[in-house]
């Protein structure tokens, strides 16, 4: 007889959750899942209710039979639980909009993913990420932990560096539609391209393409370079490149594109945090009405849902023993030799009842290798200072970040975090 499988939900009160209640509920046929847990905190104990209650309704109107819970106690709500998944956003996007007017006002681009404002969501996040962990080693140490969380790389290398936490895994934040899009030029079957992919999330980058055995990798590229800006980027900058690199590089590579854009939606009052701020209030006036078609329709418009997406695929292909590949944030384990063996890396990896198999790379190839180690470095010094608890180690890792060129300006955006995030800070202000 197969174990009962328990998903607990750490963020529940989300907006997104009812499109994960939906997702699981129409995987019925492919795995099955006994129990869903949606946790979060006191403070967000309304928001819970609301979601517990729409999801419900979703469940009871699709006849389904999975059985769903909600809860406040973490720790309680952790007990047995199979995989745990984590979509933390401390301080909400009302913080985030006090974030990102630090950046405005330090000329810094505001994104969760890389730059300044992630490495804010990373200080308020990571200490909460540890307490799960912690409760987890207590009450259900088999459980697998899926971050959805960003920062990615920022959150992974601290678990992974300190955490003394095996079976973590990170959803990775490359698109699906680099999928589709090299099967589309290949002209074949989508699920039938195995894609190497390596780096740190979000600087992952593609380094060869499989079908049937065959690496198709040179010719995907020769096709690429036929049309301008065929999946994302230039001829001119693929040309004699070697590697694709993920979406999420044109925050390196096209940094004044990036601050420039950000520049302008700031100022147009279109940022990400105000239009999910906007979009949320809808959400929820809906949910609340349990009108469900309307609700899941405007969810559906929503930016992020791929991360939910991959998260069911990665908890379908474990409990299958799918041995799919996905792309994920592990530890590196000597797979990538020019990166530290115990640290977190973004790569492909083959995903069965057991945990993630990543494949071997060996060598990172040279036109990236040397940024990859940089931010590794910058990743390191950060989770250091983290787990050190210490504020002013987390300033001075900033210097050896890429992108803060200016240490005058990224000191004063420092001191403006520190300055409107102290409720949010109390990790670092305990006893070692």
């Amino acid at each position: 007889m197969s174990k009962e499988v328990k998903i607990v939900v750490i963020g529940g009160g989300s907006s997104y959750t009812p499109f994960l209640v939906q997702s699981l509920i129409d995987k019925h046929d492919e795995f099955r899942v006994d129990e869903l847990w949606l946790v979060d905190i006191d403070e967000q104990a309304d928001r819970l209710n609301i979601i517990y209650e729409f999801s419900k309704k979703l469940i009871n109107e699709q006849k389904s039979d999975l059985k769903l819970f909600k809860s406040t106690n973490r720790r309680d709500a952790l007990k047995h639980a199979t995989y745990v998944v984590t979509q933390v956003n401390v301080g909400m996007y009302a913080q985030k909009l006090v974030d990102e007017k630090i950046c405005y006002e330090h000329h810094m681009y505001a994104s969760d993913i890389f730059g300044m404002s992630s490495v804010f969501d990373a200080i308020r996040t990571i200490p909460v990420i540890y307490q799960i962990i912690d409760e987890m080693n207590e009450v259900c140490q088999d459980a697998w932990m899926i971050n959805l969380t960003q920062p990615m790389g920022l959150i992974s290398e601290a678990v992974i560096r300190y955490a003394e936490f095996d079976k973590y895994i990170g959803i990775s934040h490359v698109p699906l539609k680099v999928q589709a899009c090299f099967s589309d030029l290949l002209k074949i079957d989508e699920s039938q391209l195995i894609i190497y992919a390596a780096g740190l999330s979000p600087i992952t980058f593609m380094t060869h393409a499989f079908h049937k055995k065959k690496d198709k990798f040179r010719e995907l590229i020769k096709i690429i370079l036929k049309e301008e800006n065929k999946c994302c980027w230039s001829k001119d900058f693929l040309k004699d490149f070697e590697v694709y690199p993920s979406t999420d590089l044109k925050y390196m590579y096209k940094q004044e594109d990036k601050l420039n854009e950000f520049i302008d939606n700031f100022e147009h009052q279109k940022t990400e945090p105000v239009l999910n701020t906007l979009i949320e209030n809808q959400l929820f006036d809906l949910y609340k009405k349990s009108n469900v078609v309307q609700a899941m329709d405007l969810l559906k418009t929503r930016s992020g849902l791929e991360q939910t997406i991959k998260t069911v695929e990665l908890i379908e292909s474990m409990i299958t023993d799918k041995r799919d590949y996905q792309i994920i944030n592990t530890i590196n384990n000597g797979h990538l030799n020019d990166l530290p063996e115990n640290s977190a890396i973004e790569i492909s990896a083959r995903i069965t009842k057991d945990g993630p198999m990543p494949i071997h790379m060996s060598r990172i190839p040279n036109q990236i290798k040397g940024l990859l180690q940089h931010i590794k470095s910058f990743e390191e010094l950060f989770a250091d200072a983290i787990y050190e608890k210490d504020l002013n180690k987390i300033l001075s890792s900033l210097k050896v970040h890429p992108l803060m060129f200016d240490h005058v300006q990224t000191k004063s955006a420092f001191e403006m975090f520190i300055k409107s995030n102290k409720k949010y800070l109390a990790y670092y202000t305990k006893e070692q």
